[in-house]
């Protein structure tokens, strides 16, 4: 194995920190048809092995998940699945040569795979098959083209973005208003010091957020490395800005946030109810107690980019270089951006949809009791910020960029400080993994 993939491996296992991703025609919410219909009945059985790098699904969930529905829609496939665990990280599946013709990966784990050219060009078979690209969700697929210089590598499956959700209770409580769409983020720091109190010995805070998400999905879309140069660039006036924006949320007089509680904003919002408003993705409201008095809206904007959302943060699906089976991989991968399975993604909250036929958001979290009556359209952005351009070394970047947010908030040093140090051991970190 050669030092560049060996470095690109171990790229993978550390990004694990956010584990939690022109050639069609037509538009719209047009389903794609195949040029030629077979009898999937009457196919030659095929056995089509999926992998999922360093994410904690078992083989009972990913048939859930998909596995189940691309049996009854190809009969003729026996889906097999790979658990990623002891014996089958991505480095031991590669170095074993291990067969394999689906891999499943989140947007932070995209660079390095791709990088490692171990996926298809899926152009030919999009050709092929007639499938109408332009069904897509236009950020997402846009990255997809703009990573393999026009080459698809894979298509996207479904996929979330930053949502600000909000304890009613809380405001209730204070007899606030709740958070309302449309907001800016001078907005919601005045309206986060309306709830920002204590009382009956409890201690109530406005705005808290998980700041390593926010910045792999800001709004601004700046990236945390110049692919070019492979020289990080956190350490600009508008990383400072955005620094400073969301850490005065952790300084609100009277409720200045603990150096121990950082890191622990979703348990303050989920167990300890002491958080008003919280943004992340939407899997907090998927995930938390049904007798919970939350809903959400859409993040404030930024006053130089009014209206635009979080990046999206998708799920993809790439043809593994040796599978055998590629046109049948690539039929699979259709059916997974189908609107019958987009709806199947959604209803069971495993994910947004990622095409553009927004009628099937409304179908998200239909099996989930604890979403019923929710404001679910505040999920999905309206306008989207554009996917930052994404590398094999930004997750030695993000982490300074994380740690020079925390040190602005908690007064341990000035954004100027804080950002030119980081990007100065970002440097030398990105400088030693090139050599190895």
């Amino acid at each position: 194995m050669t030092k560049r993939k060996r470095l690109i491996i171990s790229s993978i296992l550390a990004a694990s920190l956010l584990t939690v991703t022109a050639c069609g025609s037509g538009g719209g919410s047009k389903e794609s048809t195949p040029a030629k219909v077979q009898d999937n009945a009457k196919r030659d059985p095929v056995e089509i092995t999926f992998y999922r790098p360093n994410n904690g699904t078992t083989e009972e969930q990913f048939m859930d998940l998909m596995g189940t529905a691309i049996k009854e829609k190809f009969p003729f496939v026996t889906p097999k699945f790979i658990p990623w665990g002891t014996g089958t990280k991505m480095e031991e599946v590669i170095s074993a040569g291990v067969d394999m013709d689906i891999v499943l990966l989140s947007i932070g784990y995209y660079p390095q795979f791709q990088n490692l050219n171990l996926s298809t060009d899926l152009t030919e078979l999009i050709k092929k098959t007639n499938y109408d690209t332009n069904r897509l969700e236009s950020t997402t697929f846009d990255f997809i083209k703009q990573f393999g210089n026009g080459k698809i590598d894979s298509l996207p499956i479904f996929t979330t973005a930053e949502v600000l959700m909000y304890n009613k209770d809380i405001f209730d409580k204070f007899g606030v208003s709740y958070p309302k769409e449309g907001m800016t983020w001078d907005d919601l720091y005045e309206l986060s010091k309306q709830v920002s109190r204590s009382d009956g010995g409890v201690q109530y805070y406005g705005f808290l957020t998980s700041i390593s998400h926010m910045l792999n999905t800001n709004q601004l879309s700046l990236p945390f490395v110049d692919g070019k140069t492979n020289q990080p660039t956190i350490n600009t006036e508008k990383y400072r800005q955005m620094a400073e924006n969301y850490a005065r949320f952790y300084n609100i007089p009277g409720a200045e946030l603990p150096k121990e509680k950082y890191g622990k904003e979703a348990e303050m919002f989920t167990k300890d109810k002491n958080l008003a408003m919280y943004a992340y993705f939407n899997s907090t409201m998927v995930n938390a107690a049904k007798d919970m008095n939350m809903d959400a809206v859409p993040l404030p904007s930024f006053k130089e980019a009014p209206g635009v959302g979080s990046q999206m943060y998708s799920t993809f699906a790439s043809v593994y270089s040796n599978s055998k089976h590629k046109d049948v991989a690539f039929e699979i991968l259709a059916y997974l951006t189908s609107d019958e399975m987009q709806v199947k993604f959604a209803k069971d909250g495993t994910g947004m949809p990622i095409v553009k036929n927004t009628k099937l958001l409304e179908s998200f979290g239909q099996d989930l009791p604890q979403l019923k009556g929710k404001n679910i359209k505040a999920f999905y952005p309206a306008k989207p910020a554009p996917v930052s351009p994404r590398t094999i070394y930004d997750d030695l970047s993000s982490k300074y960029a994380v740690t020079a947010v925390r040190e602005v908030a908690q007064k341990v040093s000035d954004a100027n400080t804080a950002f030119r140090k980081a990007e100065e051991q970002a440097a030398k970190d990105i400088q030693a993994a090139m050599k190895k």
